[in-house]
């Protein structure tokens, strides 16, 4: 069952982190922007698509309505389903796209296969999730209960999002990093860097082989 309950109930209150913190925001969105492929891509997990309009991405999946909605009322082509089975036809896509939504899945192995059946073959697969490592993560691990968005969220690291990515017949990774740690000599938290081994929202991208 999808963690939706958070997003149907707070929907109105999503943006308020981004809508304080924006040039963190804003360096997420960059730090996707410059791993982003071309051509036509799905957001799996798109939310009120508060991501999915800066990037340019008309499609996305959304189980839960009060956020497929407002998606919707932005002109976006937002639909209902789970990321374990897409109501979408094989190769329709050139790439997709999680942002976030990773930690939400009740089975990322099985959402990683069913994002390769939907895209292309040398498509691409993105993935911007919160790496639970890094210092900010393990705050988050530990006070998400105290979240209305992520209070039923279960955090991964990189090796275990390369290994889901991986075992669903992806390969030839390349990894930013942004949201990084304030102890960090000589960076700023909305810095970009290569690597996924300093920041807390951490981009990859793989190509299906």
């Amino acid at each position: 069952m999808p963690k939706t309950q958070g997003y149907e109930s707070h929907a109105s209150e999503y943006d308020q982190w981004f809508n304080e913190n924006p040039e963190i925001y804003q360096a997420e969105i960059e730090a996707i922007r410059q791993l982003l492929p071309e051509g036509k891509g799905i957001e799996i997990g798109a939310g009120n698509g508060r991501f999915t309009k800066p990037l340019n991405i008309d499609s996305g999946i959304e189980p839960a309505k009060a956020m497929r909605e407002i998606a919707q009322a932005q002109g976006l082509n937002v639909i209902d389903g789970v990321a374990e089975s897409l109501p979408i036809a094989d190769k329709s896509f050139d790439y997709a796209l999680f942002i976030t939504s990773t930690c939400f899945l009740d089975d990322p192995q099985t959402a990683y296969k069913e994002a390769a059946r939907v895209i292309k073959d040398k498509g691409s697969i993105i993935i911007a999730f919160l790496e639970k490592n890094s210092e900010l993560g393990k705050i988050y691990e530990a006070h998400k209960h105290e979240s209305p968005f992520y209070c039923d969220a279960t955090f991964y690291s990189y090796k275990e999002i390369q290994n889901f990515l991986s075992t669903a017949g992806f390969s030839d990774f390349k990894t930013l990093q942004t949201v990084l740690p304030e102890s960090l000599e000589n960076a700023q938290t909305h810095d970009i860097l290569s690597g996924h081994d300093k920041g807390t929202f951490i981009v990859v991208r793989a190509e299906k082989q």
